[in-house]
C-alpha cells in the first residue's frame, strides 16, 4: 500500500494523526502477513496440511526454560551472600551477564525461528532483562532480608537481626582497642564504659539513617538491605541485656584458658583456632601483650566473627525465600505490564513518529520539485 499526502499536517489535529497511525499500522500488518505468506508457501509449497500442522506449533525459547533460564538469576544470588561472601557474590555476576549478552543478541538475530535481525527487538528484551533480571529480584532480595531482619524481633530478645549485627560489629571493634587484662577483677567497669559507647553508637546510626530525600529512599529499597530502626528505652535495655551476657561470656572464655580449662559453649573448631593461633604466636617474641593474650583476644574476636557471620546468613536466607517466591511473578509482571504495555507502544510511537517525518519530507521535495 502507498500514501500520497499533499497537504501539511496541522500538529493540533488528533484526528488526523490519528487517522495516519492506523492506515500506518494496517500498512505495517498488511506488510507484515505478506511477507509471512511468501515465507509460509515458500517453506512448505503450498502443502496446507503441514501449515496448519505448523500453525500448531508455539515457539519455545531454549533460553527461557529453567535451569538455563536461571543463570539469569545468579547475580541475585550474589547480592544476597554479598554479606557472608563479597568475593563469591561479585563472582555470581559473570554468568548473569554472559546469559543477558546471549540472549539479547539472540532477540536481536531471529525472530523466533527465522533469521531477521532487528534492533527493535533486543532493545526490548534489553529493556526486560534490566527490569525481571536485575533491578526487581535485586529489590525483592534486599527487602527480603529486611523482612527477616524484622522477623528477628519476634524472637526472645526482641531485637532485629540488623541490631544484633551492629552489636556484634561494635564488638569486634572494642575488642581490638581494648586490653582484657586492664579489666581484671573489673568487669562492671569494662560492661559500663561499652555500653555506653554501644548506646551512642546505635543512637547515632539511628539518626543517620533518618532521611526524607526521595532519591535517597529509593536507592535504599532498591541498593539497600538495611532498615531504619528507632532506638526506644525498651529496646535499649535489650541491647544492654544481650552485650552484658555477651561480656560475661567473654571473660569466662578468657579465665578458663589462662587456667587451661577448656571453656564451656566454644566449638572444637574454635578450640583449634584458639591452639593453632597460640602455636603461632609463641613464634613471634614482639607480641604486644604476650602470645597467651594475644591468642586469647584473636580467639575473642574470632567467635564475634561467627555469631555475625550466623546472623548475616539468616538475612541471607530471608532474601532467598523472597527471590524464590517471586521469580516467575517478576518475569509475568514485567513482560505482560511493563513491556507490553509501555515498551512496545513507546517504540511504535517512535517508528510512527520517524515514518511521519519522512512522509513530510518527501511531499516537502515533490511540491519544491513541482514548483520549479
Amino acid at each position: 500500500m502507498t500514501f500520497n499526502i499533499n497537504t501539511t499536517i496541522n500538529q493540533n489535529s488528533k484526528s488526523f494523526l490519528n487517522l495516519q497511525r492506523q492506515k500506518y499500522m494496517q500498512s505495517r500488518n498488511e506488510n507484515s502477513f505478506a511477507n509471512s505468506s511468501v515465507i509460509w508457501n515458500g517453506s512448505f509449497n503450498g502443502n496446507v496440511d503441514s501449515i496448519n500442522n505448523s500453525e500448531k506449533d508455539e515457539y519455545s525459547d531454549p533460553l527461557l526454560k529453567w535451569p538455563l533460564r536461571g543463570l539469569a538469576f545468579t547475580n541475585d544470588i550474589g547480592a544476597a551472600i554479598m554479606d557472608i561472601a563479597p568475593t563469591l557474590g561479585t563472582m555470581f555476576w559473570i554468568p548473569a551477564l554472559m546469559y543477558f549478552g546471549a540472549d539479547i543478541y539472540d532477540k536481536y538475530k531471529s525472530d523466533e525461528k527465522e533469521y531477521n535481525p532487528n534492533k527493535k527487538r533486543a532493545f526490548k528484551q534489553a529493556v526486560f532483562q534490566a527490569l525481571a533480571s536485575v533491578v526487581m529480584p535485586i529489590i525483592v532480595v534486599h527487602n527480603g532480608q529486611k523482612a527477616a531482619s524484622l522477623l528477628g524481633q519476634t524472637s526472645k530478645s526482641g531485637m532485629s537481626l540488623q541490631l544484633k549485627e551492629e552489636i556484634e560489629k561494635f564488638t569486634i571493634n572494642h575488642l581490638k582497642r581494648r586490653k582484657l587484662k586492664d579489666y581484671d577483677g573489673n568487669i562492671d567497669g569494662f560492661k559500663k564504659e561499652f555500653n555506653e559507647h554501644l548506646k551512642q553508637h546505635l543512637l547515632d546510626r539511628e539518626k543517620s539513617l533518618k532521611t526524607k530525600n526521595p532519591f535517597k529512599l529509593l536507592g535504599r529499597w532498591i541498593f539497600s538491605s538495611t532498615h531504619s530502626e528507632k532506638m526506644s528505652e525498651n529496646k535499649l535495655a535489650s541491647v544492654k541485656e544481650y552485650a552484658d551476657k555477651n561480656i560475661d561470656e567473654i571473660f569466662s572464655i578468657r579465665a578458663d584458658l589462662l587456667n587451661n580449662k577448656q571453656p564451656k559453649n566454644l566449638s572444637n573448631k574454635l578450640l583449634k583456632f584458639y591452639d593453632n593461633t597460640k602455636r603461632s604466636f609463641a613464634k613471634d617474641k614482639n607480641t604486644i601483650e604476650g602470645y597467651v593474650e594475644d591468642s586469647i583476644k584473636a580467639l575473642l574476636k574470632q567467635r564475634q566473627r561467627n555469631n555475625l557471620f550466623k546472623i548475616k546468613l539468616l538475612k541471607s536466607v530471608g532474601g532467598f525465600v523472597a527471590l524464590g517466591a517471586s521469580i516467575r511473578f517478576i518475569d509475568h509482571f514485567i513482560e505482560k505490564h511493563v513491556i507490553e504495555k509501555f515498551v512496545e507502544p513507546g517504540l511504535e510511537n517512535f517508528e510512527f513518529a520517524k515514518w511521519q517525518k519522512n512522509v513530510n519530507f518527501a511531499n516537502f521535495a515533490k511540491r519544491q520539485n513541482v514548483g520549479n
